[in-house]
């Protein structure tokens, strides 16, 4: 599962302690058990980034993935110095705020997600979003990158294959 920050409805201080905590708490437990973090971050990557870097000596190698990367271009570059790998879902087939972070995280460091059921790709816009669906972001992330689609789709492969240590 995931694990990290989410302020976009923090209601007090005390809940961001509590969410910093159990985050630090989540961190050692993935560098004990050498499994890559899953990480959440909303409207707290300033935090994130902190606690990271704090806890950078109980990372593992590779540390895991900003799932549905939203952040700026400073807050990429710390993560990637870091060693993440960002995942990118459906909304980057709509809006085109994503675009630049694309290009600037390098291919090695990419992978796609569905977030299903929420936020469809489009041809399925409005729909249940279905991991199938996968394929539009793998699309539209060659078509940003301007390479070939089997190749940002062998690329993601390897990427998984190296945070999650799967060997074939």
């Amino acid at each position: 599962g995931e694990c990290g920050l989410d302020y976009f409805r923090i209601e007090n201080e005390n809940q961001k302690e509590k969410q910093i905590e159990a985050f630090e708490k989540q961190i050692l437990l993935s560098f004990e058990i050498k499994k890559p973090l899953m990480i959440h971050c909303r409207s707290a990557f300033s935090d994130l980034i902190l606690i990271l870097e704090k806890n950078k000596n109980k990372l593992n190698n590779p540390p895991g993935i900003i799932h549905f990367f939203s952040g700026n271009k400073d807050e990429a570059i710390k993560l990637l110095n870091l060693g993440f790998y960002f995942t990118f879902g459906g909304v980057i087939t709509f809006v085109r705020d994503y675009d630049k972070i694309i290009k600037l995280i390098p291919d090695d460091k990419i992978l796609s997600e569905t977030d299903a059921p929420y936020v469809a790709p489009i041809p399925y816009r409005g729909k249940r979003n279905e991991p199938r669906y996968v394929k539009e972001v793998v699309k539209k992330l060659a078509e940003i990158k301007n390479i070939k689609e089997e190749k940002i789709n062998e690329q993601i492969l390897e990427n998984a294959r190296k945070v999650f240590g799967i060997e074939i």
